[in-house]
């Protein structure tokens, strides 16, 4: 760790700790030096990212929360953009999200409702200055160990300026999550994040998600037709009062939910500006186990004295009379691995933080002729690499080209002339072109081994759809654009995005055929449909 106390970003911020780096964008815990405190920095680089959106979404994280001052929300310190670099720094939160608290504690009822109150006050700020979040989940909702909450992540959020209008056929947010309209491209408003908080909240007092299923499509299914009287046998052992809340919250109808979070403060009797009251901590159980370390303190040290301190003594009257022997040789070769090892490991990190890793590929293929290549592997490849090291070749073939990144470093375009040369074991390999979803694969390299990869990007990360329909006359829509016309030959196929797909088809004789389904990656299918009459 002491590598890092140099380590200065952007002339403000000392770096701490990487918390999460891939090829376009860093996260970092920070010291910030002007302010002199611990800081979350998020850093992307604007010059890898291949979609536009992703840095919009950023920006737009910034200036948002740059607007919201409240308790219960995440707080932006500083923004800015250093040359392709834009970062954000926010407050540093000691805790953990809701997501990890569900898997990891018990909470009290009370401690339930307390968290409740909160997320209800900072959402309800947040749409009182016609803030829209679109991604309320537990991962985005962060607890101290007071139990005091905040609100995180408005890289999904619209604002007035948004006029609240995404593409009608653009779905955003975490499926299990979603509210109906959010599953149907409609336009947002409030009532959907409520919507949203409402599985948070039933997630949080009943332990489960009502609407999970095994996959996405079935997920989204539910969310779009469950049954509301259903809903209400999940509740059993949700207090009256939540319970009523709570089935408003999840209305299907946007019309029938509460209007704002405040009505639910209202209705539970708490002003919207009343400060939360702290209660029991969530380590409060914690209490009586410090008796109990205690006892075993003091355990510990008796055995020490009455046991350990012998045999060390004994150890000590060994030795002088064998100064030089097995034991001590098995010493000296632990240590210099322990040095070998934190050397090692302090290089990692010092690695990691290097902002050259997000701006310069660590081989140059800026020319794609087979000797810079050749070039490119050898820069790859550590010294001394030989058998008995255990370094295995990964030869990759890729149909068209792609970048390659193995366990997030780039290791340049495609083709390669010649394998790359690894240390035996498992590596993510991913490949991104601009033109296709990127697609990610594990690989295990065996020592003294050539693996090959072969990938075609198209058929791999792409969907592809045949449509039959009768009569079988009519123009076919994919998300919004024109793609086909049937009848459709068996052979065939609209390739698509893999994600939630709407498919209209139109005739103008008949009623449209409106339906929504998800599509994975290289998933072929075939679907057939009926128009009906007018």
């Amino acid at each position: 760790m002491s590598a890092l106390s140099t380590e200065i970003l952007f002339e403000k911020f000392q770096i701490i700790e990487v918390l999460k780096k891939d090829e376009h964008a860093a996260v970092f815990l920070a010291n910030h030096i002007y302010l002199n405190k611990k800081i979350i920095l998020k850093v992307l680089n604007t010059q890898k990212i291949h979609d536009p959106s992703l840095v919009d979404r950023f920006k737009r994280e910034a200036k948002i929360l740059a607007k919201l001052d409240h308790p219960n929300i995440i707080k932006v310190l500083d923004f800015g953009l250093s040359k392709e670099f834009f970062y954000i720094s926010f407050e540093y939160i000691e805790g953990e999200s809701l997501r990890n608290v569900f898997k990891t504690k018990t909470l009290t009822q009370e401690q339930k409702e307390h968290l409740m109150i909160q997320l209800l006050k900072g959402l309800d700020y947040a749409h009182a200055n016609q803030i829209i979040h679109r991604d309320i989940k537990p991962e985005n909702i962060f607890i101290d160990k007071n139990l005091n909450v905040k609100l995180g992540d408005f890289g999904l959020a619209l604002s007035a300026e948004d006029n609240y209008v995404t593409n009608p056929y653009s779905i955003v947010g975490t499926p299990s999550y979603m509210s109906p309209e959010q599953i149907r491209g409609s336009k947002l408003t409030a009532q959907s994040d409520l919507f949203s908080l409402g599985v948070v909240l039933t997630e949080l007092f009943t332990g489960q998600n009502p609407f999970l299923k095994e996959n996405i499509s079935l997920t989204l299914n539910e969310i779009n037709s469950y049954d509301e009287t259903d809903l209400e046998g999940k509740l059993l052992s949700v207090p009256e009062n939540i319970k009523e809340i709570l089935l408003v919250l999840l209305k299907k109808n946007i019309n029938q939910r509460y209007e704002s979070a405040g009505e639910i403060l209202e209705e539970l009797n708490i002003q919207v500006d009343q400060p939360t009251i702290v209660i029991n901590n969530i380590d409060a159980e914690g209490r009586k186990s410090k008796l109990a370390w205690i006892f075993l303190a003091v355990i510990a040290i008796v055995v020490i004295v009455i046991v350990i301190i012998p045999i060390i003594d004994g150890q000590k009257q060994n030795s002088a009379q064998n100064p030089i022997g097995k034991d001590s040789t098995q010493f000296k070769n632990d240590s210099a691995n322990q040095r070998n090892n934190s050397s090692q490991q302090n290089n990692l990190t010092k690695d990691q933080v290097d902002l050259k890793n997000l701006s310069q590929p660590l081989v140059d293929n800026s020319k794609k002729d087979s000797s810079q290549n050749q070039n490119a592997t050898q820069q790859k490849e550590t010294p001394n690499q030989n058998k008995s090291l255990g370094y295995g070749g990964l030869f990759i073939d890729c149909f068209p080209w792609a970048e390659i990144y193995i366990n997030s470093e780039d290791f340049g375009k495609t083709p390669f002339n010649r394998p790359l040369q690894l240390r035996e074991g498992e590596y993510n390999v991913k490949f991104v072109h601009p033109d296709y979803p990127p697609y990610t694969k594990n690989v295990y390299i065996n020592a003294d081994q050539v693996t090959k990869l072969q990938i075609n990007l198209e058929s791999v990360t792409m969907g592809f759809i045949n449509c039959a329909v009768y009569p079988p006359i009519g123009d076919i829509y994919v998300n919004g654009n024109a793609k086909a016309q049937a009848p459709m030959r068996t052979n065939d196929f609209i390739k698509v995005t893999p994600g939630p797909i709407r498919l209209v088809i139109k005739n103008s004789n008949f009623k449209e055929i409106d339906t929504f389904f998800v599509v994975k990656q290289s998933d072929t299918l075939r679907l057939k449909f009926k128009f009906q009459n007018k």
